[in-house]
Parts: C-alpha cells; structure tokens; sequence
C-alpha cells in the first residue's frame, strides 16, 4: 500500500514534470546552478525523480531488497518535502497552510519508507527463503550422500578385482610346481633295482 503512493507520484512527475517543475523551480534551480549543472532544466531534473521513486517503488512493493528500496525511497520522499511543499517561503495566509499541509504529508511518507527500510521483507517471502535454503540443502546432502556410495561401490569393486587376480596367479603358480615336480618324477629311474638279476631269477624259474 505504501509503495502504490509513490508508483503514482513518480509515474505522474515523469510523464508530467511542468506541474511540478513551476513549483520547485525556486528551490532546485540554485541548486542545479551550485552542482554545475546549469544545462539542465528543471522539468528534467523533474522527470529522473519520478522515474527513480517508481522504480523504487516497484522494487518495494515487488519485495526485492526491501531494504534498499526503502532507504531509497526515504531520499526521495525527503527531498519531495523539502523541494515540493517549502511552506517557510510563502507569507502567512491559505496558501502558506494548504502548502504546510502537503509538507507534513510528504513527512508522513518519509517516515513511512524509513519504516519500510527498517522492516525488511515480509513473513511470507522469508517463510519461502527459508524453505528454498533448507531444499537445496537437502539436495546438497543427497548429492554428497550419492558420491560417497559411488566412491565406496567402485573402491570395492577395484579391491575384489585385485583379489581375484592374486588367486588366479597362485592357482597357476602352484599348478606349475606340480606338472614340474610329476615330469621329474617319472623320468627318474628307481633306486637299487637291477635289471640284469631279475631277468636271471625269472629264468631260473622256469627251469
């Protein structure tokens, strides 16, 4: 609600600035002249105020760093009272009271956006923040969850591979020894027997 007053305002000095330009012209001119801006009008000077408060303004209202846009706002509003509505030049009379009156309301608004400035941003978008944080959170958890069971699967599968290259190298080593150890074996002849005597008992034998 706050922040529809000043997208009025400022929509309204941009698209309009001779309104009010005829009635700040005493106060901004000096100053624009002092700033060494002197090529610039007025109505200009004018016209980038309002366009800055709505922007402002729709920053606050859209709640997007309501923080900022209020302290923003609360510039704005100050020199709107001040340039608008400087009742301390008029002399006593109607005039000097309705411009009085417009001076306490830009105050009312000035008071309103340091309010703003101050409050920060709503329940609602800090329940959400609050609920987009603890969701990647829970994301980030299951990511680093899923790459330590990675991790884990594939050093256990590099441990059984190294294991089952281990026993099939001692399988054949041991199968080597035996084919080696059984070839020397039958190719050695046996020991303390005589060919020659046992042809001679056979033969007596039979006689």
């Amino acid at each position: 609600m706050l922040a529809s007053w000043f997208v009025y305002r400022g929509v309204r000095d941009a698209l309009d600035p001779q309104q009010r330009a005829a009635q700040a012209e005493p106060v901004v001119r000096p100053l624009l002249d002092q700033a060494g801006a002197a090529d610039l009008s007025t109505a200009d000077a004018i016209r980038m105020h309002g366009v800055a408060t709505a922007a402002a303004a729709a920053t606050l209202a859209l709640s997007r760093t309501p923080r900022t846009a209020g302290v923003a706002l609360t510039g704005l509003a100050a020199v709107s009272a001040a340039v608008y509505a400087p009742f301390w030049r008029l002399p006593e009379g109607p005039e000097r009271e309705a411009v009085r009156d417009e001076f306490v309301k830009n105050l009312s608004l000035v008071g309103g956006a340091m309010l703003a400035a101050t409050a920060g941003h709503s329940a609602g978008h800090v329940k959400r923040k609050k609920a987009r944080k603890a969701k990647a959170k829970a994301r980030k958890a299951a990511s680093g969850k899923e790459s330590a069971r990675k991790e884990s699967s594939s050093r256990h599968g590099a441990s059984q591979r190294k294991g089952s290259a281990a026993g099939k190298g001692s399988s054949a080593g041991r199968g080597s020894s035996a084919g080696k150890s059984g070839a020397h074996g039958a190719a050695a002849p046996l020991p303390g027997l005589d060919i020659s005597l046992l042809r001679e008992w056979i033969a007596r034998g039979k006689q």
